[in-house]
């Protein structure tokens, strides 16, 4: 039997789209991917999730095709604009097809949401001055590979002083079984400007028997001087969808940023989430949750880089695992030499709630400095005997008890939810509730 190739071709379609500096990047991309040998298992943070489930065989993937129930997810994003819920509704369809809504208030703001593609020729200045510079050839073997490979993405354009009072949503839809898709976003916040985005990773292959949905994604967003931005991010993807997402973030000074991290979806989900902190006075805040059950597996990794002095960053990440489900929480903070007086905090708390789930919390430190404020903890066991014991003594049955346990342990992270999302996340951590 023949090996598999994983290389990627240099007449692939996807290297000869765009004016010739992209055309250049996405070779450079490439090439880095064809040369990086594939990760060794046991390596730092591939302990425990195998690459391999994230590379395929070129010749037995098909044009996307979508899911049925995607008109409705549409239909209720639309219906958010019109009420006034959204700012603008973006639906990605594995950037084959893009459709941008957004309402007239936002265009007369000189916010620009468009596609990668046309954002690429008409706003050349702002897209090669930002685009790959967070994700590129040099962050790893998978970002190289969504570099080369993403067929067209999204581009957020926030200009200075301007604030966008409701969430900008974003919908992309993973192809059915045998498809791969590569989805790419850049957010720009000007100095001052304040933003939400909320980006909704969904679909993809219902069973993973009748085939698998290969998704790699890419988010880059810039913070400029004194910008607020929150970034929501949802992976609610279907049973057979094997997913990677790098997120990394810069922020400058006087900047704030929350990043949500919510996944819920996938049957393997290995998941990056970065910010770095580039001025004084730049805080970053990263609230996640996951909630896993029957045999999923989830890889995440935070990491919060203090490049400059005088800057805050706190981490709070809730994992809840039912049935055979598995979570592995990799938390670094790196404070650079230069970085003095920074603060930073860190906790992962894992709620297991039966025998069978395994979750793995590695908080890491790299400080070079010792002018700093650092914590880190973390916490893996069931549900409190006393907190249920409580809830019995009045008249309130076990199984209801657990359900009323964890919905408390996950609502402070809900809450943080924009209105337009909050509900349907809410039915989705009470359905998992419902088959405890």
């Amino acid at each position: 039997m023949d090996s598999i190739d994983y290389s990627i071709p240099e007449l692939a379609a996807e290297l000869e789209r765009g004016p010739k500096w992209l055309r250049d990047r996405r070779k450079l991309s490439r090439d880095a991917f064809n040369r990086t040998p594939i990760p060794p298992r046991g390596l730092h943070l591939w302990r425990y999730t195998d690459p391999m489930r994230f590379l395929f065989d070129r010749r037995t993937v098909n044009d996307s095709t979508f899911a049925h129930d995607y008109d409705s997810v549409q239909h209720l994003g639309l219906k958010h604009l019109r009420e006034g819920h959204i700012a603008a509704f973006v639906a990605d369809l594995a950037g084959r097809d893009v459709q941008i809504h957004e309402t007239e208030r936002l265009t007369a703001q000189g916010v620009i949401i468009s596609t990668l593609s046309e954002a690429v020729e008409k706003n050349r200045a702002l897209v090669e001055l930002y685009l790959y510079q967070l994700i590129n050839q040099q962050t790893g073997k998978f970002e190289a590979m969504n570099g080369a490979l993403w067929n067209d993405g999204i581009f957020v354009y926030v200009p200075n002083n301007t604030v966008v009072e409701q969430p900008i949503h974003l919908l992309r839809e993973a192809g059915q079984a045998h498809s791969a898709q590569f989805p790419r976003l850049l957010v720009v916040a000007g100095k001052n400007a304040e933003l939400t985005v909320v980006d909704e990773y969904a679909g993809g292959s219902v069973r993973a028997e009748d085939g698998i949905t290969y998704s790699n994604g890419a988010v880059e967003i810039f913070g400029l001087q004194d910008s607020r931005v929150r970034y929501v991010s949802v992976q609610r993807q279907a049973p057979g969808v094997q997913s990677y997402l790098t997120h990394r973030a810069r922020i400058e000074r006087g900047a704030t940023m929350l990043t949500i991290p919510l996944a819920f979806g996938a049957a393997i989900s290995k998941q990056n989430f970065g910010v770095i902190m580039n001025g004084s006075s730049a805080e970053s805040k990263i609230y996640g949750l996951l909630f896993g059950t029957d045999h999923q597996q989830f890889d995440n990794h935070t990491l919060h880089h203090h490049a400059h002095g005088h800057t805050t960053s706190n981490i709070d990440f809730k994992v809840v695992l039912g049935d055979k489900a598995t979570s592995a929480y990799t938390g670094l903070i790196r404070i650079d030499r230069n970085a003095q007086v920074c603060e930073a905090y860190q906790e992962n708390r894992n709620l297991v709630l039966n025998p069978g789930t395994r979750a793995e919390s590695i908080p890491e430190l790299e400080i070079l400095n010792e002018e700093v404020i650092c914590t880190h903890g973390a916490t893996v066991g069931p549900i409190d005997p006393m907190e249920l014991f409580y809830l019995n003594s009045r008249g309130i049955p076990k199984r209801e008890a657990v359900q009323m346990a964890v919905s408390g342990f996950v609502a402070s992270t809900l809450k943080l939810v924009p209105e337009d999302l909050r509900e349907r996340i809410t039915q989705i951590v009470e359905q998992r509730l419902e088959a405890i």
